[in-house]
């Protein structure tokens, strides 16, 4: 059986999405929310990672899971707080193969391309 070079496994901690995400806030700043760190917790066995967000904001943004899906929000103890979701059991962020939706304007998006890959050293 031939081994698919990009599904491997992420030891780096570190997830970078393939296109760049975009935080609108309440204050009309936006913020790039495309890369993530694990954080050192977890859920239903998953890791936590938290976007490495530009300096100057207070804003925090986790990818978690909680309830069957992958999960973008603000606080991973709320899964009601998600902007961002993928229904996925994988147990690990890199082997998400679901399709994300993503929430803007009071509706839930389909975002068919969206994928997580592993940055830093493997």
């Amino acid at each position: 059986m031939d081994d698919d070079p990009g599904f491997q496994r992420c030891d780096s901690g570190q997830l970078t999405f393939n296109e760049e995400l975009t935080l609108d806030l309440d204050n009309g700043r936006t913020v790039n929310i495309t890369r993530y760190e694990q954080y050192g917790q977890y859920t239903n066995y998953r890791p936590i990672y938290k976007a490495l967000i530009p300096g100057g904001s207070s804003v925090k943004v986790y990818l978690y899971h909680a309830d069957g899906s992958w999960r973008l929000g603000q606080d991973y103890i709320t899964s009601t707080s998600a902007f961002g979701r993928v229904s996925d059991m994988a147990l690990r962020a890199e082997f998400i193969t679901g399709v994300w939706q993503l929430h803007y304007s009071d509706a839930w998006r389909h975002k068919d391309n969206l994928r997580l890959r592993c940055s830093g050293m493997h």
